[in-house]
């Protein structure tokens, strides 16, 4: 065939079609509509030719497979009808390789997840590599859409019906041995060096498939579905797991029913407000992770400050690679961090030994002078901070970056007591600082372009999402969050519960009541950065009469609830459903104002950059794509 954009066609001495995707423009392979229309096409012309003795494909790019379909396009539908279109050129093209009279054979080497799976399903023998990149499965869940190309059915037929439920549920690839294991690959191999010989064994390899399940394995299995992953989810959060599965059960396990099943629910699916806000969360996401990448120029870490927040960022950076040093006035803060970095190395790094060998203790900050970043995570104190960098920027090298984890206090207010301003940035970090992903990298009025690139790219070295912030007061996240929390507390002071408060946004999705959260924070807290952002009258005087009673949240046991450990004390009632939606709406109408104004105001670049903040730093619900795209949604669509 000539004229081919994205695959190669070629007959082998044996007569097998070698057929080879290598998606022009891209550096890896994904299912646009034009590489399936390409593809049926070439199947047709395959199918006609009686020569051809068994088609064999396999991927053109070194070390991966097919990463999916381009989710980009799925933005371009309009309706269920659109989706069906978009679909059935897949369905037809994937039922004409399966019903072939020749062998047909996949090779995986690398990724091959989504609809990069679905493709391998309809060939009779998949043979996959042992390599560490080789990872099958079904992510779609996280979309909130299931396979749509058949890979429910064909997973079935292939693997069985509680494994493929598992991997549907779950969205979580199968490594490759995992994949050999479970029966989704006929063979695997070292490399894909060893492809050739593996295809002749396969060419005469009997086909083995499952048949439906009968009843009491599926009553089994569906029951366990609904222990595991349906008890606990809510269908007005993830109704993707509610409908897969309804899809399951009524079609009572049957793989060709199944596979026929998905071009009926999968557009239902897809255009859903759950899936439209996750795949834009998906976009967002593979967004800064993108910003995050290149090359920092950064080896060595210095950090001042062996607090929480300084001790686990100096911990972090280690367990990433880089030789780190460790400076306080307090040499036991200093032992306390290290013990503290140890133990995350035990259970977090894969090689403990060599991360506790990076991180060294430092009380002189004798590292400072060597260091390619110098980050300071000292007490929220403008004095402090100005004694800190005075001292620094006369030991540091002309080109290192200085950095200020500051939470609430202005770049430029920092910097007055440097010579060269432009070369203190923001980097703030969230505890804990192990677990939450964002960055705020925040550049003043005189901050140094180049210093501020360099500071994503090292973010994103350390596992983190960057997002790029102007200095302002609160940044972009505790700029949002405090009204959010204080209007709260307002409703409250008007005379709502507070446990009806919390339930509110709970059902909504937040990870944990407004009120609740203030008691985690701690009373004391919230006054402060409330003094320095500003909050409502009702609100400031309810904050400090508990804080001068003592009662200072979880901290002292006492807040706005009594505590029992870690645990809010709170009567969890049952209340009306739409005054609960309406209070949610009203409770974080002043968050939603706030990233209106953040991105109008430049402190960030897009209302793309405020959801993402929001999703990271604050837990907004991912299926409500974050407080714009919610805000912005037409509910009559």
């Amino acid at each position: 065939m000539k004229n081919l954009k994205h695959w190669s066609l070629t007959i082998d001495e044996l007569q097998l079609a070698q057929l080879v995707l290598d998606v022009t423009g891209h550096s890896v392979n994904i299912l646009t509509r034009e590489v399936i229309l390409e593809m049926e096409e070439v199947i047709s012309h395959i199918a006609q030719d009686g020569a051809v003795k068994g088609l064999v494909l396999r991927s053109g790019k070194k070390g991966g497979f097919v990463y999916g379909a381009d989710i980009h396009e799925f933005g371009l539908l309009k309706n269920e009808e659109e989706v069906r279109e978009m679909m059935a050129p897949a369905h037809r093209l994937l039922w004409q390789i399966q019903e072939m009279n020749i062998p047909t054979i996949c090779c995986i080497d690398g990724v091959a997840v989504g609809g990069g799976l679905e493709i391998p399903l309809a060939f009779d023998h998949i043979i996959i590599t042992s390599s560490p990149k080789t990872m099958l499965g079904f992510p779609e869940v996280n979309l909130g859409i299931m396979p749509g190309y058949g890979g429910t059915g064909r997973a079935v037929a292939r693997i069985g019906l509680a494994r493929t439920l598992d991997m549907v549920f779950t969205g979580k690839p199968l490594k490759a041995q995992q994949a050999y294991e479970a029966g989704l690959a006929t063979m695997m191999v070292a490399s894909d060096a060893d492809f050739d010989e593996a295809i002749k064994s396969c060419l005469d390899k009997e086909v083995q498939r499952h048949s439906a399940p009968d009843t009491q394995t599926l009553n089994t299995v569906l029951q366990e579905v609904e222990t595991r992953y349906l008890s606990t989810a809510r269908a007005d959060h993830t109704p993707a797991l509610f409908w897969i599965y309804e899809h399951f059960k009524t079609h009572l396990g049957n793989p060709e029913a199944l596979t026929r099943g998905e071009a009926e629910l999968f557009p239902k699916m897809m255009m859903s407000e759950a899936s439209h806000h996750l795949r834009h969360v998906f976009a967002m996401t593979d967004k800064v992770k993108k910003s995050a990448r290149g090359d920092a120029g950064i080896h060595s870490v210095h950090v001042i400050g062996a607090g929480t927040m300084g001790g686990d960022i100096a911990a972090v950076a280690a367990m990433r690679g880089y030789q780190v040093s460790l400076s306080d006035m307090n040499e036991q803060a200093i032992d306390a961090a290290l013990e503290r970095a140890y133990a995350l190395f035990d259970k977090r790094s894969p090689s403990p030994d060599e991360a506790r060998a990076r991180l060294v203790s430092d009380p002189e900050g004798n590292g400072i002078a060597q260091a390619d970043i110098i980050i300071e995570a000292v007490a929220e104190n403008i004095d402090i901070k100005h004694a800190v960098f005075s001292a620094v920027e006369a030991q540091a090298k002309p080109d290192a970056i200085l950095a200020t984890n500051t939470s609430s206090i202005m770049i430029e207010d920092i910097a007055r007591s440097l010579k060269k301003p432009e070369r203190l940035i923001g980097l703030h970090f969230f505890n804990p600082v192990p677990v939450m992903p964002l960055v705020e990298v925040i550049s003043g009025r005189q901050s140094d372009a180049g210093f501020i690139n360099r500071a994503m790219y090292f973010s994103g070295q350390l596992g983190k999402m960057p997002v790029a912030v102007a200095s302002v007061k609160g940044f972009l996240v505790n700029r949002a969050l405090l009204p959010y929390l204080f209007r709260a507390i307002e409703v409250m002071e008007a005379g709502e519960q507070p446990d009806k408060i919390d339930q509110a946004l709970l059902d909504f999705g937040m990870p944990m009541g407004p009120i609740e959260l203030c008691d985690q924070i701690g009373l004391d807290v919230c006054y402060d950065v409330g003094l320095v952002l500003g909050m409502p009258e009702a609100a400031e005087n309810r904050l400090k009469q508990l804080i001068d009673a003592g009662q200072k949240g979880r901290k002292t046991q006492h807040g706005f609830y009594a505590w029992e450990g870690k645990k809010a004390v709170r009567p969890r009632a049952e209340y009306d459903t739409e005054q609960m939606q309406a209070m949610a709406q009203d409770i974080l109408a002043p968050l939603i104002e706030k990233c209106r104004s953040a991105v109008k105001e430049q402190i960030v670049s897009s209302t793309e950059d405020a959801d993402i903040g929001c999703i990271l730093g604050i837990g907004f619900p991912r299926f409500r794509g974050g407080p714009l795209s919610w805000a912005d949604y037409p509910r009559e669509h």
